[in-house]
């Protein structure tokens, strides 16, 4: 049957490809290869129109500043535009050259042809995928097409519902991030199949996490039930249980991960352990008393810890409950502010607990680096200052200075210097990561056109920087970037 099939699509196939090549005449000339000088100026141009839209909506910004960026951006769209305007009419004065015809059937390409339908013909029972039983091949081994490979599944599916066949497809939508489909079929699997794969609950959980935390703890201690020794469900649980405040269970759940023969000495669990060890008395703490200095306390430990969101939340708690003025608190919210990319927000809170007493090295020096962010060097110069009679380690700081004052001056910024004013707090001083992925060692940082658009327009939580430096200053961050940071072996 195979045979027979492939036989016939073949025939299909060669009338489509020989008839234009036995008929020149009848056939549609084939378009022009693209211009690739084109094809960048019309991606420059959307890209720029893109700004511009986006920029439109901003309201975070002066009008002023949003005046001056448009009309940078406009001037450079009319470049480019007259850039695509004297390319076209460069290419328009090239005659296109056609090879000299001939009305000869071209028997190369036809004896080619007959061989490729012969050989598809004799390899067809090892070509297509066998369906056998509850059994499926994988369909990601190969060069086909994502999309046609889920439909053959869903198939497969139609004509055999067996739990391999509806777990191969559940994982399917999974590996592609299609979260939607992943979900719906892991809950088919929950309500048909018995008994029910650890992992269709522990996948399924992980799906829930977003909408309903009680539900998704519900159904990774079904994965924990059907397969105990689960290192990822344990792990989650943990996670899950120490955001909802149930500490002790979260503790159990990591400690049977680490007595698991794979996740003995894991270092991210031992850390997690170390965490409810150094906040647990802090915790309880507050649980009999929450005072504000319980709550300091406590918020501080988490932050110390790297638990920022979860000591910013109980920050805002003080600030909304006892004391709106708490320096402490009014710090460490801003520099969390600062590290989401809302960097006028956080001047706005840093510039209030430094008012109120917070001078400790932390305040000052993310402060600094959102004034130079906003171009206001006088102000980081200031404050950059105020750091160094503080600070025991004076660090990248007597660069950042310098950085503002040849500002000040009207002298050019290197982009290493950029990049420690604008970067450096998310990605490392050298590169190696933090808040956000590491540049040292990354292959996508060697590109200098993904890396000037990520650093223009944002990704993520990144913010973009297109308004507030210029396409100069934005060019030679990227170029510190590819050709200093990147070629960087990655730091552990």
């Amino acid at each position: 049957m195979t045979a027979v099939l492939l036989t016939l699509f073949a025939l299909v196939l060669a009338g489509y490809v020989a008839l234009p090549l036995l008929f020149p005449g009848q056939a549609d000339p084939l378009p022009d290869p693209r211009d690739p000088v084109t094809l960048d100026l019309e991606e420059e141009r959307e890209a720029l129109f893109r700004a511009i839209r986006e920029l439109d909506a901003r309201d975070d910004l002066p009008e002023a500043r949003r005046t001056a960026l448009r009309r940078r951006y406009e001037a450079k769209a009319a470049q480019v535009l007259r850039s695509l305007d004297a390319r076209e009419e460069q290419l328009s004065g090239q005659p296109v050259a056609h090879p000299p015809g001939s009305r000869r059937p071209p028997y190369a390409l036809l004896t080619l042809l007959l061989l490729v339908i012969a050989s598809a013909v004799g390899l067809g029972n090892f070509v297509l995928p066998r369906v056998g039983g509850s059994t499926i091949t994988s369909f990601f081994e190969g060069d086909l097409e994502a999309g046609r490979a889920l439909q053959e599944l869903r198939r497969i599916v139609d004509r055999n519902p067996s739990a391999e066949n509806l777990m191969t497809l559940a994982d399917a939508y999974w590996q592609l991030g299609e979260a939607e489909g992943a979900e719906a079929t892991y809950r088919r699997i929950v309500a048909e199949i018995t008994p029910v794969p650890g992992l269709a609950y522990r996948r399924l959980g992980f799906l829930t996490l977003q909408t309903d935390l009680g539900e998704a703890k519900g159904l990774l201690e079904l994965a924990r039930a059907a397969d105990p020794s689960d290192l990822d469900t344990l792990f989650a649980l943990g996670e899950l249980n120490f955001a909802l405040g149930r500490r002790p269970e979260a503790r159990e759940a990591w400690e049977s991960f680490l007595a698991q023969p794979g996740g003995a000495g894991d270092p991210d669990v031992v850390a997690r352990l170390e965490l409810i060890d150094a906040t647990e008395s802090l915790y309880e703490a507050v649980e009999r008393e929450p005072s504000e200095a319980n709550r300091l306390a406590l918020a501080d430990a988490l932050w110390r810890q790297g638990e920022r969101e979860r000591a910013v939340e109980i920050y805002f708690r003080i600030l909304t409950e006892t004391d709106p003025d708490q320096p402490e608190a009014l710090s460490r919210t801003g520099q969390l502010l600062f590290f989401s990319g809302r960097v006028e927000d956080a001047v706005a809170i840093l510039e209030r607990a430094w008012s109120l007493g917070a001078g400790d090295p932390e305040t000052l020096l993310i402060l600094g680096n959102a004034y130079f962010g906003l171009e206001l060097f006088a102000d980081a110069v200031a404050v950059w200052e105020a750091y160094l009679e503080v600070a025991d380690d004076p660090g990248r700081v007597p660069d950042l200075l310098a950085s503002a004052r040849a500002r000040l001056e009207g002298a050019s910024a290197t982009g290493e210097q950029l990049y420690a004013a604008h970067c450096a707090t998310c990605h490392g001083a050298a590169g190696q990561g933090g808040s956000a992925p590491p540049l040292a060692g990354n292959r996508n940082a060697e590109r200098q056109a993904n890396v000037l658009e990520i650093i223009r327009f944002g990704r993520g939580l990144m913010p973009g920087f297109g308004p507030t430096l210029g396409d100069d200053e934005i060019e030679r961050i990227a170029g510190f970037v590819v050709t200093t940071l990147a070629p960087r072996a990655a730091t552990p």
